[in-house]
């Protein structure tokens, strides 16, 4: 398979973007502050339903079980994190660049 310098650069610019998944840490009072100000922030959303916050939600209590119970920072379960936050910034990265 040959690889284009374009398709090489796609490629790089995807794994710089992945490198930083997982290299942020929050502490406990941070993560406090943060979730009230989603709170305040919650009541400006004019993008998000009711079903899309519910997902959210789910996500959120469903990955925090996960690593109350777990290691999330490593093997298959953060491979896969790492792969969903990829695609998440890409279709991010889609819709930007449409507007």
């Amino acid at each position: 398979m040959k690889i284009t310098e374009e398709l090489l650069k796609q490629l790089i610019k995807e794994e710089m973007e992945s490198a930083d998944f997982g290299k942020q840490k929050t502490s406990r009072g941070a993560a406090a502050t943060n979730l009230k100000q989603r709170s305040k922030d919650m009541h400006a959303q004019k993008g998000v339903d009711d079903i899309e916050r519910g997902i959210i939600t789910q996500i959120e209590q469903l990955l925090t079980k996960l690593a109350d119970e777990t290691d999330i920072k490593s093997g298959a379960v953060s491979s896969n994190l790492k792969k969903i936050y990829t695609l998440l910034q890409k279709s991010l990265a889609g819709e930007q660049d449409e507007k």
